[in-house]
């Protein structure tokens, strides 16, 4: 890393808690900053995803990778570059011409200042005595982007401006597309149709979203559609068409360049796909107009079958710029109220509140679009994740419980009546159940336990929805959401070891491949605590007492096995525990494929190899391979399954060999291969980049779980300190070209100290960590947790803070909690008062009669 500041753009955030991007040449964002736009209030299955660049790059999507409607991402033939959005370029009489976002023709003395906002992107810049404003949002009312473009003539003449709109089309299956390349282009087409006044772009193939499927005949069930609310005097439907040879860029496209009117012709593929429209304004000095671009993703049947009925509604409104704004700032105001729904102060830690706003926007987009949506560079995914899910949906639960059930009752739906998961699933597909993890079905429990901690509707567990067994055609198979929990937990002990899980191929960290018979410390933590969340749901249910007693006595069989076999000799937990004496039989003996894919004879070739080659020994031990793991110190507290000094020497082995001026990396990272040697054992994570995401990151995900673990326990300054320190825009200040990424949303991981580009952060926005930063923050910082009787007040702060803040909405009612420290303790409440009634204990005693009216209810918090 280097000691001089490299320009990356100015970054800061306004007033309002905006996003701004100052740009100009020289000084430009390393990498594109992406931002995500979404249709609210819909199910994930059936969101519109837009993306967004400062460069004005895109993609558009509903659902999984099945749902693709553009991508300038994606790179099927050679005519494809790495700049494709919906840009506008303007042309002047003079055959001048620049974009509305600066890139991609990037003139030298042209600026760009790009402002991200809840639900919106602003782009503004000015060249030639034009001042172009664009104004981006995805409506409430409608699949569609709807650009709003200001366009000003600040010279002393009048001047005709000829306009072109572009828009990458990508519709269809971006898999099929991928792979397929042609012969799936040649599966749809384009069809100017002066009826919509527009671009009507359609694939052959599809599914059909929520058409119906024998209507249209299998086609893709969206067709997008492309106009603006200017006359559209010519169109254009392939790249070549508009931006000429292929060594013409979209920095100099020929039509552009040329000043012509395009083609007007039809598309009868989807090969080298562009939909480009070209129309003229006449600007007199001074005047300014406003031109509205929509590219809307309508319905396939509303448009063959009912005469473009909704379409036809919604463009009737969408085209007219005064009815653009009142759809634009409808979006605002709802993204607003939303996130004033949770609410944090800290006095004199002012920069804490944008941060936490859009903390609160991507944990929206996370829990919306499915984190496999950040795969955007290649237009395909792995679909929706089991575990994922289940923790994304965590965030919601302070603003929609509602919508978190239905998402925990989709997700109950890929379990197999056997207990095994699909890893992942999509909307149409069925999923995969080759790759199983040891600890997939325990997020079940946690995720319930919580929705019921915060709602209080303990009737979910008695809602019956079906296993996903018919899918793989087993004969069908149903259960109450209870049942869905009883088989995970069941499924989890009988595949362990005296409560100790097998790893299988993988467990939280995915790449842990070829310890399939150990066994996993940290799924070990995760039963301890899916055991004793069991014992108390189950309690305060009333179910069968029995069933209550195994719990408790297993999770004592857990917590046995934990500190008999996985403590490493300096007082941590050692991460993976081999079979003894190398007899992986016993493990596989115990493993049955039921359900899953599975292919036991494979496994049992791979150990056999292992054990041969001398692989088969504990993971993460002073005594083995000396590395120290993040995950099994992160979870020891949060589970439960620690005492307070066990975590002492956790945190001093952490501090001393994980601790890193931008994080807490995961593990030591290992540099085996870039020093020109050949992997020396089969596991996945050293084959990474050194220092790089599980190869020794820092996980931004693992640590918020230390960062609980560290609240639990006391540690109050130090919980703080990892928090403020990991905070993106923190994080980046010391050198903000070599963090390279967005700097106010979070990333995955930021490159470790064994990395050549330590310091470097990478996959933003759709990662777990936005969730679960979310919860630390407000749990167990602030520490106002739900409980099944109502509200925890528990805070755990750094001692100079001695005035801080949160409101937080609970069964219906609004909570602001007002917190003072004057002895600038770390932990410890003192007093809480309730309206001015003082309460005894920590619990803030929420029942229906109590919150049934919408009520307010002010608490005050003395720490001491």
């Amino acid at each position: 890393m280097t000691d001089t500041k490299r320009n990356n753009g100015s970054f800061s955030f306004s007033k309002d808690n905006e996003v701004l991007i100052k740009e100009k040449s020289g000084d430009m964002t390393r990498e594109p900053w992406l931002m995500l736009l979404a249709r609210r209030e819909k199910k994930p299955t059936e969101t519109l995803c837009w993306g967004l660049t400062n460069n004005g790059t895109t993609f558009a999507r509903i659902g999984t990778q099945e749902g693709d409607i553009l991508n300038g991402f994606v790179h099927e033939d050679p005519y494809k570059t790495r700049l494709l959005g919906p840009y506008a370029y303007l042309v002047d009489e003079d055959g001048s011409y620049f974009s509305n976002t600066w890139y991609p023709v990037l003139h030298e003395d042209q600026t760009l200042d790009t402002t991200y906002g809840f639900g919106y992107v602003v782009y503004k810049t000015s060249y030639n005595n034009l001042d172009v404003e664009t104004t981006n949002f995805v409506p409430n009312e409608y699949d569609a982007m709807v650009q709003i473009l200001k366009i000003k003539n600040t010279g002393s003449s009048q001047r005709t401006v000829k306009l072109y709109n572009v828009n990458p089309i990508n519709i269809g299956d971006a898999r099929d597309i991928q792979f397929s390349g042609f012969n799936t282009l040649m599966m749809g087409g384009a069809t100017i149709d002066r009826d919509v006044n527009g671009v009507v772009w359609r694939n052959s193939y599809g599914i059909p979203f929520t058409d119906n499927e024998e209507r249209i005949n299998g086609v893709f069930g969206k067709v997008a559609v492309h106009t603006t609310s200017l006359e559209n005097k010519s169109f254009s439907t392939r790249y070549d068409e508009f931006v000429g040879h292929h060594t013409n860029t979209m920095a100099n496209p020929e039509a552009v360049v040329s000043g012509a009117e395009l083609p007007n012709r039809d598309a009868h593929e989807l090969t080298s796909a562009l939909s480009a429209i070209q129309n003229e304004l006449t600007l007199a000095p001074g005047e300014e107009r406003e031109v509205v671009v929509v590219l809307a993703a309508a319905s396939t049947e509303d448009y063959y079958c009912e005469n473009k009925r909704d379409l036809k509604a919604f463009l009737a409104d969408a085209l007219k710029p005064e009815k653009a704004w009142k759809m634009f700032q409808s979006v605002k105001d709802d993204w607003n109220g939303e996130l004033d729904m949770l609410q944090v102060s800290v006095d004199g830690l002012e920069e804490l509140t944008p941060s936490f706003k859009w903390l609160q926007y991507q944990c929206a987009m996370v829990a919306l679009l499915n984190r496999m949506k950040s795969r955007f560079h290649s237009g395909f995914e792995y679909g929706y994740g089991f575990r994922d899910i289940l923790q994304d949906l965590l965030a919601l639960l302070p603003y929609d419980p509602a919508g978190a059930k239905e998402l925990i009752k989709y997700t109950a739906q890929q379990m197999f009546s056997d207990g095994y998961v699909y890893h992942n699933f999509y909307v149409s597909s069925p999923g995969v159940k080759e790759f199983v993890a040891s600890d997939d079905p325990l997020w079940l429990i946690f995720a319930v336990c919580e929705y019921i901690k915060e709602s209080g509707d303990m009737d979910i567990l008695d809602e019956v929805v079906p296993y996903v067994d018919a899918m793989e055609g087993h004969p069908p198979a149903k259960g109450t959401i209870l049942e869905h929990l009883e088989t995970g937990i069941h499924k989890v002990w009988t595949q362990s070891d005296e409560g100790l899980p097998y790893l299988l191929m993988a467990d939280w960290n995915d790449d842990l491949s070829g310890l399939f018979a150990h066994t996993s410390t940290m799924a070990a933590q995760q039963l301890y605590k899916a055991l004793n969340d069991m014992v108390e749901l189950l309690e305060l249910k009333g179910a069968d007492s029995d069933l209550v007693a195994d719990y408790k006595e297993k999770a004592k069989i857990v917590k046995k096995s934990v500190e008999e076999r996985c403590i490493d000799k300096r007082g941590h937990y050692i991460r993976a525990v081999a079979p003894k004496n190398g007899d992986f039989e016993s493990a596989l003996n115990k493993i049955k494929p039921g359900m899953s894919g599975l292919d036991m004879e494979d496994i049992r070739k791979e150990l056999t190899d292992a054990k041969e080659a001398g692989h088969l020994i504990d993971m993460g031990s002073s005594d083995t391979d000396g590395y120290t793991f993040l995950s099994t110190i992160a979870w020891a507290g949060f589970s439960g399954i620690a005492d307070k000094d066990r975590f002492a020497k956790c945190v001093d082995v952490c501090d001393a060999d994980l601790d890193d001026p931008y994080g807490v990396m995961l593990c030591q990272g290992d540099t085996e291969m870039v020093e020109g040697k050949l992997p020396s054992d089969d596991q996945a994570w050293k084959r990474n980049a050194p220092g790089k995401k599980e190869n020794g990151g820092g996980f931004r995900h693992l640590e918020s779980w230390y960062i609980a673990s560290l609240a639990k326990f006391g540690y109050g300054k130090k919980a703080v300190d990892v928090y403020m320190k990991t905070l993106p825009a923190k994080c980046s200040e010391k050198d903000p070209y070599q963090y390279a990424v967005e700097r106010f949303v979070y990333p995955e991981y930021i490159s470790g100290p064994a990395s050549n580009d330590h310091g470097k952060a990478g996959h933003t926005w759709l990662t777990g960590t936005a969730p679960t930063r979310l919860g630390v923050l407000i749990d167990w910082i602030f520490g106002v947790r739900r409980d099944y009787k109502g509200l925890v007040i528990d805070p755990c702060v750094d001692p100079q803070w001695k005035k801080f803040s949160l409101v937080r909405h609970f069964r219906g009612c609004k909570f602001t909690i007002n917190f003072s420290n004057p002895q600038g303790v770390e932990k410890g409440v003192a007093s809480i008062t309730v309206d001015g009634k003082k309460i005894d204990g920590q619990v803030i005693p929420v029942t229906s009669a109590s919150c049934c009216d919408n009520c307010e209810h002010v608490v005050d918090v003395v720490m001491g």
